[in-house]
């Protein structure tokens, strides 16, 4: 299991030293594997719908494909499903990667290098 959690600036703002827990995230990457995906799918699907992270993406590396869901009221709606073409965060304003680059070591090196400079 593999997963990246972003807090925007208000949440991470009220984050305190040795603190035990945090808000729910505004934003959530999980990556798929045999063992997690139901739970994923479908548990942590409902939970983090229900606990108001506003995007959430689904990484199934074995199809490469992305899966990007915004939250709608307390439901989560499938906003963009695909294999090609770039990905824009609709929570991180600018963030935008080609979707092979979430599959390729080498050009994920590229693109995040490229975001952080």
């Amino acid at each position: 299991m593999s997963l990246i959690f972003f807090f925007g600036l208000n949440k991470s703002k009220l984050f305190k030293k040795k603190q035990m827990q945090f808000p729910a995230p505004d934003f959530v990457v999980e990556v798929l594997s045999d063992s997690t995906a139901k739970n994923d799918r479908e548990t942590k699907f409902q939970d983090y719908a229900a606990h108001g992270v506003q995007e959430y993406w689904i990484i199934d590396a074995d199809r490469e494909i992305v899966e990007q869901y915004i939250l709608a009221e307390q439901n989560y709606e499938l906003y963009r499903k695909s294999n090609n073409g770039n990905i824009e965060s609709v929570v991180l304003q600018g963030f935008t990667i080609p979707i092979s680059a979430v599959f390729d070591e080498k050009l994920n090196i590229e693109v995040l290098s490229k975001l952080i400079s």
